[in-house]
């Protein structure tokens, strides 16, 4: 039976307001309601996509990963009682957490529901980013977003490159990770930070549905 052992990450998509998806004005008390548990809130908006409006809420799990879905559903449910129902739960250990899967066959063993995931800040010289960008990520089975509560005051902007990698196990996902920041590089893009994780859990992949097109993936 699959389990997993370490440091969780997990992250709680809270039902989007109608409206303008860039527009933070709607999640003041969700905003509130994260601080007063020290999580950490962001109003992440996909650059393409059925549901582009994604409010986030994150917490932190160690141990099994019961504990941590225990941990989550936990969340969840206080968050509902206060008037903020999640739509989507991810559950996500840290890459080199006992259990994770480091080569491809042990990866394929588990199927497709268990992917890596990696996510790449980029500092950009203009509010919007370039076509050439999008094209660029998509080459690697990666797409943007923004976390629309980050405005910076320098007329520069900051993105987000999530890649996605699923049925390879952690040192493919890790070569993948870094064709990608080559390519980055490459293009004379500025990289803030990078952080990668192993989804362990995710309750309705569906949210994403028209945003990261996984068959464009690099073999």
């Amino acid at each position: 039976m699959f389990t997993v052992t370490g440091e969780f990450e997990i992250h709680l998509t809270v039902r989007p307001v109608t409206g303008r998806a860039d527009s933070s004005l709607p999640y003041r008390a969700l905003e509130r309601y994260a601080a007063e548990r020290a999580w950490k809130f962001a109003h992440i908006v996909l650059d393409r996509g059925r549901v582009p409006a994604q409010p986030m809420l994150t917490l932190r799990a160690d141990g099994t990963l019961p504990a941590a879905r225990s941990a989550a559903d936990a969340a969840a449910a206080g968050l509902a009682d206060a008037g903020f129902p999640v739509v989507r739960t991810k559950v996500e250990a840290a890459p080199w957490a006992a259990g994770v899967p480091v080569s491809d066959e042990e990866a394929r063993a588990l199927g497709p529901r268990y992917y890596f995931e990696h996510h790449i800040k980029l500092l950009l010289d203009t509010a919007e980013p370039p076509p050439t960008l999008t094209r660029l990520v998509a080459a690697h089975t990666a797409h943007l977003s923004r976390n629309a509560r980050r405005i910076r005051t320098d007329g520069r902007a900051e993105r987000f490159v999530t890649q996605r990698c699923r049925l390879v196990g952690r040192d493919t996902a890790g070569r993948r990770l870094e064709a990608l920041t080559a390519s980055l590089r490459a293009a004379g893009l500025e990289i803030l930070s990078m952080e990668r994780e192993f989804v362990v859990y995710d309750s309705d992949e569906g949210l994403d549905a028209g945003w990261i097109a996984e068959e464009e993936a690099a073999r």
